[in-house]
């Protein structure tokens, strides 16, 4: 029993022991899985780690602070240790701007050491796309909101600052934050990447980059909170923001208004221990700057603003700031007052001390200002800036004025008033707006160069179009703008290179859309040197509100010597004389010359553009050159010239001759045709010396008419005054009587062609063409119409053979030939004269030729030669009326001449010479030998003839009276008609000299005889001729035929026993009859006692 007993107690400790060991393996095998699970699961990334977003949040939250965290994880795998990773995180931090943090993700690395020590401490901070809220409760009025923004930026501070104390931080990385400031300017920026730093006596900087909506920009910003808790200071840098980031959202489609300019502003702040906001001063400064208002580009080199804000003051102090562009240099200081009386009006006053204005567009030195103040207030809510006074001053000059703007959803509305004086141009152009009017400043700085405005009152009204040069509205109309001034001692610069106008004294309005300047006792100095005088001007633009199209119009008077007017004129744009190919050069005379001219404005002012015309007169007026061919002196002339011609009339001396002057010079291709419609007084002789004779046919004053025509020159020549005469065909006008030539003169190279000849006159039409030597000597002609006398029907045709002499031909249905009969007649009427001087071969075949006393040769045929001493030869044939034989004849015998003439009807033919027109019938024949022109001898014999009317026979036939019959009665006389019957007419005569003596005439008839001799003068045409008329001649005659006793009672061969003397004196047109009764009763030889002497 002892044995069993004790094995079963062995046995039985054994199990218990394994047990436990059992036990203690499962439990680090559990502990060994469960190590490797945890490692695994936290090798794997970021685990969740409930409570820890509590705790944390719990931590951060103290004071103003309220955090949370959403969720929270540990990332054993971060290649710098372990990180703590927040997720939808927010942190709000009350105060009077609340500012909302929200952090998407948080990445914190967690320091090994601090955790050793129970300590949660991160090296750094990376946030992820955090927004940042701030909310300004400041309303409209705190504009701009520098004390809250600044006292929400301290508190921001003040957190950064604990935390970076409490965790240990190093840096903070934020990426891709955003921030919005809500209130009454709302603003929001994106794409900011920061990283912020804690330095020494708890300095805060920040350093962020921004990718802003225009540019990319960065800001930098410093806050110290030094220990001891006496004062905050933060300082803000920002570079290269531009004012589109600064006004918000929709300020960046607003291309050319400067809102893409990058800026530079500091803003340096204090605030007290407790973070309260003491005050600021905000230096904002643009470089290189441009904006554009409407068409007008306003640029500047620098500009700078600098504002102080103070707590204990609600004014806004404008420390010194300035802009600067070029030579233009302002600075200035002043206020800003926001919400006057609790109001939405802001107070501004600005102060500039010696401004300077070098505007770059303007050529001129700058002006420097005694100074400039404003005074003006602003509208928060309307929008609306009033400026209530506007004083500039510059020694006596002075401005004052005000001004209204209130902007609009539509645009800006501008009303400006002001009135200055004594202002010098210079200064005027220098702080003209560039804004203001850009056009007529623009033509203003361009154009006027000195002067002074006197006095100056402008007022305007704009509405938001006038802001918008694209809007065709020009934004004014009527009298919204007006403007009176006067100026003194101005000059001007008219147009293109037209030289300045000096001395000017006038005025300046803008009325009714309509700009005028005019001015007066202006003067100018030619290109030449010459001095030009402007009594008066005018410079106008109408509709000036149009954005396009504007035209001004000048209007002046320049008086001065010609060669100065010319200068003038001869100035760019115009060139008038270089166009119409003139010259300046040796011009003399003075006058005065009015122009007009438009022209559009904004642009580069071309002739083609510029619609002008000139109207002047010039006294005494001299040019060297030629004009269109012709010398001008001493001329009295009116000028007209346009864009197309210049235009000369007047009277003159044009090539050495008093002439009317009327010349047209066409410029430059205008297609304008240039006329030289010259009215010269002339003779025939001065005529001929400019190559045209006609000496041959004009006597005497006349004028004449040059015209320029394609061909060459046209004339016409006024001949009332001009004795014209054809000589040679006996055709004569007298001065008085109207009469005109005209034909176009055509030269060539070797000759002269006058074409289209026609001369008129009373009854009388010529017209043909003629042929003339470079001399002026006629060469051929060619009559289409010669009507020297109504009726008149020939055509004539001249040539000049080589001998000097013409051939000229006649032929047609009718020629008038009294004119050439009287001409034979008059003393040397067969002589050539003028073009025919040399003699002339002349031909003539006409049906009709008209003569005195309504007679007519038909058949009419002749050939005539002339020459110097007359008639050479002649053969002329026709029919007298048709029946009865005509012919004449001379020809050359020996050294003399013979003419004979056969004429069946002598009667006729005297009547038809206008010889003697009481003749009918006879056959008559005369014979004259001529030995030279002035020695003849001839006779003239008629046979069978009758004289009728004739006063003589009437007389001695009134003898036989009435007589009483044997037985008491009366007894009637017969009818005395004056006719008588001749069987015989004999004329000796001979001819020396110009005189015609008669050596014996007889006339013998049944009842009546007669006697004739004596002398005529050819020259004077007076003749004194004697004879005697014999009564019953055949009986009377029969004594005289007995010897001695017919001498004694019938004295001469051819008297009779009873005749009676008579006398024949005067002229021969008009001869004067004599009859001595006496010599009736005295026969014979006693007759002769009874003579009329030739004495």
């Amino acid at each position: 029993m002892p044995k069993t007993g004790g094995t079963e107690g062995k046995t039985a400790g054994i199990p218990k022991r394994g047990k436990r060991r059992r036990v203690v393996i499962l439990l680090v095998l559990m502990l060994v899985c469960a190590v490797t699970v945890l490692g695994y699961f936290f090798a794997s990334g970021p685990v969740r780690v409930p409570l820890l977003g509590s705790l944390l949040a719990m931590q951060g939250t103290r004071g103003s602070v309220v955090l949370s965290v959403g969720r929270a994880s540990l990332d054993f795998t971060a290649s710098d240790g372990v990180e703590i990773i927040l997720e939808d995180a927010h942190a709000r931090i009350s105060g009077p701007s609340p500012v909302d943090i929200t952090l998407p993700k948080l990445v914190a690395p967690l320091d090994p050491e601090a955790m050793l020590t129970g300590n949660i401490h991160f090296a750094s901070l990376n946030l992820e796309s955090p927004s940042i809220v701030i909310e300004l409760k400041g309303g409209p009025a705190k504009i701009p909101e520098v004390g809250p923004l600044m006292e929400t930026v301290d508190r921001v501070s003040d957190v950064v600052d604990d935390q970076f104390a409490r965790r240990g931080l190093r840096f903070v990385k934020v990426r891709n934050a955003s921030f919005d400031l809500k209130g009454v300017s709302p603003r929001h920026i994106e794409d900011i990447d920061a990283d912020i730093l804690r330095g020494e006596n708890r300095v805060i900087r920040a350093y962020a980059k921004v990718s802003g909506n225009v540019s990319n920009w960065r800001l930098e910003l410093a806050r110290s909170a030094p220990a001891d808790g006496s004062q905050k200071n933060i300082g803000v840098v920002v570079n290269g923001i531009t004012l589109a980031e600064i006004l918000g959202a929709g300020s960046v489609s607003k291309q050319g208004k400067g809102l893409g300019l990058p800026a530079s502003a500091k803003i340096e702040t204090r605030l007290d221990g407790e973070g309260n906001f003491i005050s600021a001063n905000a230096v904002a400064k643009v470089n290189n700057g441009w904006f554009q208002l409407g068409k007008t580009l306003v640029a500047f080199d620098d500009a700078a603003l600098s504002l102080v804000f103070k707590a204990d003051k609600p004014t806004i102090e404008i420390t010194k700031s300035h802009v600067i562009r070029g030579n233009t240099r302002i600075f200035f200081t002043g206020a800003i007052e926001p919400k006057i009386d609790d109001t939405p009006t802001w107070g501004i006053s600005i102060d500039s001390k010696y401004p300077q204005f070098g505007s770059a567009d303007i050529p001129e030195a700058p002006q420097m200002l005694n100074g400039i103040n404003l005074q003006a207030r602003f509208n928060t809510e309307s929008r609306e800036l009033t400026v209530e006074r506007f004083i500039a001053r510059s020694g006596k000059a002075v401005v004052n004025g005000a001004a209204s703007l209130r902007i609009t959803p539509q645009g800006p509305y501008l009303a400006i008033a002001a009135e200055g004086e004594q202002i010098p141009i210079a200064v005027a152009k220098q702080v003209w707006p560039i804004t203001l009017v850009p056009p007529a400043r623009r033509w203003i700085i361009d154009r006027i160069t000195s002067g002074k405005i006197e006095t100056v009152s402008f007022t305007g009204a704009l509405r938001p179009p006038a802001f918008n040069h694209r809007d065709p509205d020009p934004g004014w109309a009527g009298n919204d703008m007006r403007v009176d001034m006067s100026f003194s001692d101005g000059a001007i610069v008219p147009i293109g290179d037209v030289p300045e106008i000096s001395g000017l004294n006038g005025t300046l309005t803008i009325r009714d859309e309509m700009l005028t300047v005019d001015a007066e006792s202006g003067q100018a100095n030619a290109s030449n040197g010459g001095t030009v005088s402007l009594p008066t001007g005018q410079f106008r633009i109408d509709n000036l509100p149009l954005r396009h199209g504007k035209i001004a119009h000048v209007a002046t008077r320049l008086e001065g010597e010609a060669a100065d007017l010319g200068a003038m004129v001869d100035s760019a744009p115009f060139k008038v004389l270089e166009r119409a190919s003139l010259t300046n050069d040796g011009v003399s005379g003075n006058g005065h010359l009015d122009i007009n001219a438009s022209f559009p404005l904004g642009k580069k002012i071309d002739l083609a553009d510029v619609e002008w015309n000139a109207t002047g007169e010039l006294v005494d007026f001299t040019d060297e050159n030629p004009i269109m061919g012709h010398t001008i002196e001493n001329a009295d002339v009116v000028l007209e010239a346009d864009r197309q011609q210049v235009a000369i009339t007047g009277k003159g001396v044009l090539d050495g001759l008093k002439a009317d002057i009327d010349l047209v010079i066409p410029i430059g291709g205008s297609g304008i045709a240039a006329r030289q419609d010259v009215v010269v007084s002339l003779t025939a002789k001065q005529l001929k010396e400019k190559g045209v004779d006609l000496t041959a046919f004009l006597e005497g004053a006349m004028t004449l008419s040059v015209a320029k025509i394609a061909e060459g020159q046209e004339f016409v020549i006024d001949l009332r005054q001009t004795d014209v005469r054809l000589l040679a065909l006996g055709w004569q006008k007298a001065k008085g009587v109207p009469a005109t030539a005209s034909f176009k003169l055509v030269e060539t190279e070797n000759e002269r062609l006058v074409r289209d000849f026609r001369l008129t006159s009373e009854g009388a039409s010529i017209s043909g063409n003629m042929q003339l030597s470079q001399a002026g000597d006629l060469l051929n002609a060619s009559f289409e119409t010669f009507q020297l006398r109504p009726g008149d029907d020939v055509e004539v045709v001249i040539q000049r053979a080589n001998d000097a002499r013409y051939d000229i031909i006649f032929s047609g249905a009718s020629f008038d030939g009294r004119g050439l009969i009287r001409s034979l007649r008059s003393p040397g009427g067969s002589k050539g004269a003028g073009d025919f001087s040399e003699g002339a071969r002349i031909a003539a075949s006409i049906d009709g030729v008209k003569g005195f006393n309504n007679q007519v040769i038909e058949q009419f045929s002749g050939k005539f030669e002339t020459g110097k001493k007359g008639l050479m030869s002649a053969d002329v044939r026709g029919l007298l009326n048709g029946n009865s034989n005509f012919e004449f004849t001379v020809v050359e015998q020996d050294s003399s001449q013979l003419a004979n003439g056969r004429f069946a009807d002598t009667g006729a033919t005297l009547n038809f010479l206008d010889l003697y027109e009481r003749m009918q019938g006879g056959a008559g024949e005369l014979s004259v030998a001529m030995a030279d022109e002035d020695s003849w001898v001839g006779e003239f014999n008629v046979r069978t003839l009758r004289i009728t009317e004739d006063p003589a026979i009437k007389r001695i036939r009134e003898r036989d009276r009435d007589t009483i019959n044997e037985d008491g009665s009366t007894r009637v006389a017969r009818q005395v008609d004056g006719s008588a019957n001749f069987d015989t007419l004999d004329i000796n005569f001979t001819r020396e000299g110009n005189i015609l003596t008669i050596s014996r005439g007889a006339l013998r008839g049944s009842a009546l005889g007669g006697t004739v001799s004596g002398q005529v003068d050819l020259d004077n045409q007076t003749l004194r001729l004697t004879g005697t008329f014999v009564p019953i001649y055949a009986l009377n005659n029969f004594f005289a035929k007995i010897p001695l006793l017919g001498f004694a009672l019938g004295g001469n061969s051819g008297e009779g026993l009873i005749g009676v003397t008579y006398r024949l004196t005067g002229s021969v047109a008009d001869p004067v009859l004599t009859v001595n009764p006496i010599s009736a009763i005295a026969p014979g030889i006693f007759r002769k006692m009874f003579e009329f002497q030739a004495n």
